[in-house]
């Protein structure tokens, strides 16, 4: 080889460039990553992955070139300087981050790494570039993603601190620093959580978050704190690392002051109206009693009676000035339901003036319908002349408790009743929110205990059955009746599977687990009910199996939750069956910014979700059922699941026509072998 060609001579070289035929210079040459050699201020030599770098049709386009030349101006006093500490062996040379403009006129992100060896007899240096585009760009989305994550959590309201399991606060909200008065956060600070949230130079006794950091259960309670002056609501959630292993908590309180304040006069007003209304009650029956005394002498104390108009007509004024400080809905009622008087209360309900109500029917005004209510306590009154009593749902959907009282004449017949109302729709909602709380407590003890108490009677006539198939067999006779029991008692015991397996609490790390198992599981207690309800089930899977790092019981509680709503808003939009009733279940591989995830899809066409609260209903205890058939925590409970396996889940829906529910979960299995390999 020519030594003044580009190549050098092997004569000349000792480093990575040698001969054609040298090994060494081969893997250079075939080397994915741009290799070249710097010297005399010149590019002397370039592999072919370096000419791609710089965009080059081949090597030979960049050499002779001064390689400090491709790079920014502010960074070519810092290599040249550098390239002359390393040729002179007075220091290494560390990485550099630079751009590179390349043949072509575009610029890329590369990183700078030499080295010195000798070259033609010479010092030299040897230079590798690294193209960091996309390294560059998933920084920018990491750092963006890191900035979006703590806005968000600065911008809740509630106070969330973070603690260890030595009662430090190592991370806290603004509103947690603005409310407890806290330092600034260093790794060198110890800022104990009992000193700003109780004032105390030790963790109180008694205290459930502090047993929360020793149990690792998650405690839910409420407290008067002194130190703050404020009456507040906590959540203590216990925090796990990837071992399982108990490692601190999350703090989150809110100030409920204003709250209980509120439920403390509501208790004080309803037991002075408890006890003004009865002590009106009996000074009612006493002026009716004088009533009735004064109409029997009516005929033989006529000049009494009008010399007494006057005082009776301010009685009067008294009377309905009583009935209308009343704050609950009072109306006087005639045997057709037509209302005769109605006091501020009832005006102020129904939104109209008192005048207005007067001969309109009670049924229209209050809940919107042709005819009286079922469980209608006036209609009662009237028919068994006694006191009648009933919770009635408005089309509203607020619930009231209505009273009634009859108003007999001389022989004793209903001539009017008395209808008193009260809004009790809050006091509803709490007693429904506790009783589902204590429900759910118990579900899946009585759900373990059935599918038990099943499984056991199943398997044996599943057994009893494969025998007749046997003695069958063995006759030449038809098994077709006893094949049909194996069939039916294997469906019933995989709904009962199912069943145990939603109701066993596990607290297991995510396994990787069949993503069509689940839903087989899901699907087995639900298909009966939709079925039933008329909604046609398309579900369309990939070809190849999935395996997903998931905890199967939450996300198998994500697809209950999720098909539950769809059923709801089919049923709303079809009562009864319609060839539109459908509910379409999908799920696929596919790449999300480079990452494997497998792409879930529910799409319902239901009654959709109107826009102006679409991005409020993964809010906890926000729904738009109506009351007493939602709790508002399904999807709020199913977003915090799929977000705690680091996927998404995002509601696309138009309000009248469809909902579609979509959940990405990722998985770094690129194909089924890979799966089946690391799981076993």
């Amino acid at each position: 080889m020519n030594c003044n060609n580009h190549m050098p001579c092997k004569s000349e070289i000792s480093g990575p460039a040698q001969t054609k035929d040298d090994p060494f210079q081969r893997l250079v040459e075939s080397s994915p990553v741009a290799i070249g050699i710097h010297i005399r201020n010149k590019i002397s030599f370039l592999n072919k992955a370096g000419g791609d770098l710089f965009g080059a049709a081949s090597p030979d386009h960049v050499l002779g070139k001064s390689l400090i030349s491709f790079f920014p101006p502010e960074h070519h006093d810092t290599v040249t300087g550098q390239f002359r500490d390393l040729l002179e062996n007075k220091a290494a040379f560390p990485p550099l981050e630079t751009r590179l403009s390349r043949v072509d006129g575009t610029d890329i992100d590369v990183e700078l790494s030499a080295s010195r060896f000798i070259f033609q007899r010479r010092p030299a240096v040897q230079f590798a570039l690294y193209r960091i585009t996309k390294r560059k760009k998933m920084e920018e989305m990491l750092f963006q993603s890191k900035q979006d994550w703590e806005n968000t959590f600065h911008a809740i309201t509630d106070v969330i601190t973070l603690h260890d399991k030595d009662f430090n606060i190592i991370y806290a909200n603004k509103a947690a620093q603005n409310m407890l008065r806290l330092p600034s956060l260093t790794a060198d600070t110890l800022n104990k959580c009992f000193r700003y949230y109780h004032g105390t130079k030790c963790p109180p006794e008694g205290c459930p978050s502090c047993d929360c950091l020793k149990t690792g259960v998650p405690a839910d309670f409420e407290i008067f704190e002194p130190h703050l002056n404020m009456y507040i609501e906590i959540r203590a959630m216990p925090r796990f690392d990837r071992n399982n292993n108990l490692i601190g908590l999350i703090h989150i309180a809110r100030d409920i002051t204003e709250r209980k304040k509120i439920e403390e006069e509501i208790r004080k007003a309803k037991s002075e109206l408890e006890m003004r209304v009865e002590e009106r009650t009996s000074e009612l029956k006493k002026i009716n009693d004088q009533l009735k005394q004064k109409i029997s002498e009516r005929k033989i104390a006529v000049e009494a009676l009008k010399k007494s108009k006057h005082k009776f007509r301010n009685l009067s004024q008294e009377f309905h000035t009583l009935l209308n400080c009343i704050p609950d809905s009072l109306l006087l009622l005639s045997p057709d339901l037509k209302i005769m008087w109605a006091n501020r209360a009832s005006a102020a309900a129904f939104g109209k003036n008192e005048a207005a109500l007067s001969g309109q029917y009670c049924f229209s005004l209050c809940c919107n319908i042709f005819s009286p209510c079922d469980n209608c306590p006036t209609l009662k009154s009237f028919i068994s002349g006694i006191e009648e009593t009933s919770e009635i749902t408005t089309g509203e959907g607020k619930i009231w408790d209505v009273r009634s009282f009859p108003i007999k004449d001389e022989s004793g017949k209903v001539k009017n009743v008395i209808e008193l109302a009260r809004d009790i729709t809050e006091k509803i909602n709490l007693q429904a929110g506790a009783t589902r709380s204590r429900h759910l407590a118990s579900l899946g003890e009585l759900a373990a205990g059935v599918a038990h108490e099943i499984n056991n009677p199943i398997n044996n006539i599943i057994n009893y059955a494969q025998l007749l198939i046997d003695e069958f067999d063995q006759e030449n006779r038809d098994a077709e009746i006893p094949q049909r029991i194996v069939k039916d008692g294997d469906r019933i015991a995989t709904i009962v599977r199912s069943l145990l397996s939603f109701a066993r609490i596990r607290k297991e790390e995510k396994s990787y687990v069949y993503l069509h198992e689940i839903f087989a599981d899901t699907l087995s207690l639900t298909s009966a009910q939709m079925r039933k309800d008329g909604i046609h089930l398309n579900v369309n899977v990939s070809s190849k199996a999935i395996k997903v790092p998931v905890h199967p019981q939450q996300i198998q509680q994500v697809f209950l939750n999720i098909i539950s709503n769809a059923r709801y808003a089919l049923n709303q939009k079809y009562p009864g069956t319609h060839e539109n009733k459908i509910l379409d279940i999908s799920y696929e591989r596919m790449t999300i910014g480079g990452s494997p995830y497998v792409h879930i899809t529910f799409h319902d066409r239901g009654n959709g979700i109107p826009s102006t609260i679409i991005d409020k209903v993964v809010n906890p205890f926000f729904s738009t059922k109506p009351n007493r058939m939602g709790t508002g925590l399904g999807l709020s409970i199913s977003h915090g699941i799929i977000t705690e396996h680091g996927g998404k889940l995002l509601i696309n829906s138009i309000e009248g026509e469809y909902t579609k529910i979509i959940i990405d979960i990722p998985t770094d299995l690129k194909e089924k072998d890979d799966a089946e390999n690391f799981n076993n």
